[in-house]
């Protein structure tokens, strides 16, 4: 039997999904050199088996369909938009994700700046004592710390350090 160049091969019977599967590939292997051929001309045919052909030349002594091929216009798929949106979106959640790390690394930073003072005043503090530390009294003038006032400041200090240096 001479068969045509793109035909499908093989007499068994495939399930259908399977048939037009290799109907499909046999219609873009043959399709893509015709392409370029807007006047070119195929044949579609089904032999006795039931199996579908495709050819340039009609088939003798077979009922045949002329087939024309059909070039698709220049304009990119619909599948190609969504992926630059697809792609866009992904610039834009990533420019958010840069933000919020940058606010958390300005935060953190923050924070170890707040504990580095904390701890400086309690060292500070610790090191002197209430009767050699001043501070401005209700009338303008420099007055000493008094114990109580100076287990404040140390506890203010120390919880300033438990927040920010965790």
């Amino acid at each position: 039997m001479n068969r045509p160049a793109c035909s499908i091969v093989g007499g068994s019977r495939l399930p259908y999904t399977a048939r037009m599967k290799k109907v499909l590939l046999v219609m873009v292997v043959c399709g893509l050199p015709l392409a370029s051929l807007a006047a070119a001309e195929i044949y579609r045919w089904v032999d006795k088996d039931g199996i579908t052909h495709f050819s340039q030349d009609p088939p003798a002594g077979a009922p045949y369909q002329r087939v024309t091929p059909q070039v698709a216009p220049a304009t990119p798929a619909p599948h190609v938009e969504s992926l630059r949106n697809a792609q866009q979106s992904a610039e834009r959640q990533s420019a958010e994700v840069n933000k919020t790390r940058e606010a958390g690394l300005k935060l953190r930073a923050e924070t170890l700046e707040r504990c580095a003072k904390a701890r400086e005043r309690i060292t500070f503090l610790e090191e002197k004592t209430a009767r050699r530390l001043f501070k401005t009294g209700p009338d303008g003038q420099p007055a000493r710390y008094t114990d109580e006032e100076f287990d404040v400041e140390l506890k203010k200090a120390k919880g300033e350090a438990d927040q920010s240096c965790t």
